[in-house]
């Protein structure tokens, strides 16, 4: 896989919610969430190759387009996959996810990188995620 940024996003009822911008290309992790609000940080070499053997894990080039089960609360997410400035993979999901190993490898790398913007990140010089 050769992605350069990668955005993640969840929202659980009523009121959870977290974006995860990896831009790889400029070596950086931003991490919106609630309530903690947008935390950033570099990617070292170390954080980098761990988040890449983690989203290799999961798999993402071979998600279906849509995941859906009918709950009424829950759970959606969506993937997006950038190379350049390309969209070319997209995947989402509302209380349905992908195969449950590639699942947890997503949620692993979605982990690591809340756990890398806490200890090491701080809040964004002049404001959001691009």
């Amino acid at each position: 896989m050769n992605y350069n940024k990668l955005i993640y996003r969840e929202c659980a009822w009523p009121d959870f919610g977290k974006v995860i911008t990896i831009d790889f290309s400029m070596r950086e992790i931003f991490v919106d969430s609630f309530p903690e609000g947008i935390k950033w940080c570099r990617i070292g070499s170390r954080e980098r190759a761990t988040i890449e053997a983690k989203l290799n894990t999961s798999r993402p080039d071979e998600w279906a387009e849509d995941y859906f089960e009918p709950v009424l609360d829950g759970m959606t997410w969506d993937l997006k996959l950038f190379e350049g400035s390309d969209l070319v993979k997209e995947s989402s999901g509302c209380n349905g996810y992908p195969p449950n190993e590639q699942w947890q490898a997503l949620c692993s790398l979605v982990t690591f990188c809340s756990v890398v913007t806490r200890r090491y990140g701080e809040a964004r010089p002049g404001g959001a995620a691009k």
